[in-house]
């Protein structure tokens, strides 16, 4: 519960809330550290050297072309320009699944399509 301010003590009160705003801001621009960084824009040239491949003008031109990367095109100056945080994206969905993890996701396809079968929910092919 709120204590009883006098007027003498508001100043050091009014201090203190400000002091509290501050705190609150500070730890918001930390915890927006991670996202501000990964949205900004990369130039093709940045996107050549942060993808881990480091692949070719050449190569960021026909992903681009064929619509596998996600990109934008700065409607003033009509340069593209890649978000950070959809390279991110785009990097993590495009990774293949290692050969155990292949096995193990077949291995499961197997056993459902099984029981399937065994519970009559599946015909015979």
């Amino acid at each position: 519960m709120l204590d009883t301010i006098t007027f003498d003590q508001l100043p050091k009160a009014v201090g203190d809330i400000l002091d509290g705003i501050a705190e609150i801001k500070d730890i918001c621009k930390e915890l927006r550290g991670d996202n501000a960084a990964k949205d900004e824009f990369l130039t093709i040239e940045q996107l050549q050297a942060y993808h881990p491949d480091h692949p070719s003008l050449q190569t960021v031109h026909r992903w681009k072309s064929l619509g596998y990367i996600p990109f934008y095109k700065d409607p003033a100056t009509r340069r593209v320009k890649f978000k950070k945080s959809d390279i991110d994206a785009w990097i993590a969905s495009s990774r293949h699944m290692s050969r155990k993890e292949q096995n193990e996701l077949h291995d499961r396809q197997v056993i459902a399509k099984r029981n399937q079968q065994l519970t009559g929910g599946l015909d015979d092919e």
